[in-house]
């Protein structure tokens, strides 16, 4: 292989490190930090904002490996054929340094990155079943009431009244033929079926009064519970990027001095040698 050959190959190598590092320090000084402030400053019982920023952070985390890895293979690739092909005089140490640069840069970076970044893509989005749950508590109507509703429209049913007037001018009221009965109004007491749903009134008044504050509590715990799932999980995610940063720092000042070594000893060959 000629020298321009290997020459080239040696740009190649020292393009690809030299995009790695500025990657690697954009993410941690811009990209990261502002995935941190976006997730921030969402409102606790925003949670549709809140899991569509947790989905934002696993696609940005699984595109970072992606192209991390696909510029480290081509850094260490290009170094090493470069080492490889130069004549045995032209064989530096540097070209050494910068092939291994690239692979220890994802060591540093993944080390401790790494579990932090498999939390955030196995962590599941914010439920929102609670807040459902509590609307539908608040619409609900109480069985007993609606079963109270429909006797009375029996009983309604039943206790037909109708009236009439005798020989003697007196009126009486009929009540259904189940019943059997007729009785003059003037002498007539109080009907058991009668009282019966004056009572179930005096029921469903007491039902109502007593479901009305459990259905607001119901609510309320609804809504508190969902408010500290929210806060939970931003705090968690929060937490595991500032973890990821501070690995995607670590990175940058290794693929930094590899750069560096290499930018170094290709001005050595080029111009000194």
């Amino acid at each position: 292989m000629t020298g321009t050959c290997v020459n080239t190959i040696k740009l190649l190598g020292l393009g690809s490190l030299g995009l790695l590092t500025s990657s690697l320090i954009q993410q941690s000084i811009q990209n990261i930090p502002n995935l941190i402030t976006q997730i921030n400053s969402i409102y606790q019982l925003n949670v549709i904002t809140l899991n569509t920023k947790i989905a934002e952070s696993k696609g940005y985390i699984f595109g970072s490996r992606l192209v991390n890895g696909f510029l480290t293979g081509l850094s260490t690739l290009f170094f090493t054929l470069a080492f490889k092909y130069s004549p045995t005089d032209e064989k530096h140490p540097y070209l050494v340094y910068a092939a291994i640069g690239a692979p220890l840069t994802l060591l540093g970076l993944y080390y401790k990155t790494w579990v932090y970044e498999e939390k955030i893509l196995k962590k599941q989005d914010v439920s929102i079943w609670k807040k459902d749950a509590s609307s539908k508590n608040s619409s609900h109507v109480p069985s007993s009431v609606v079963s109270v509703d429909d006797e009375e429209q029996d009983e309604a049913e039943v206790i037909s009244k109708v009236n009439s007037v005798d020989e003697l001018g007196r009126s009486y009221v009929h009540l259904s033929d189940e019943s059997g009965l007729s009785t003059p109004t003037s002498s007539q007491p109080a009907s058991p079926q009668i009282r019966h749903q004056e009572g179930e009134h005096d029921v469903e008044d007491e039902q109502q009064q007593q479901q009305q504050p459990y259905e607001g509590t119901s609510k309320e715990e609804a809504e508190v519970e969902l408010e500290i799932e929210a806060t939970l999980a931003k705090k968690e995610i929060v937490q595991d990027l500032e973890h990821i940063k501070s690995g995607y720092t670590i990175g940058s000042y290794i693929s930094g001095l590899s750069l560096t070594i290499a930018i170094v000893g290709l001005f050595g060959d080029f111009y000194l040698l």
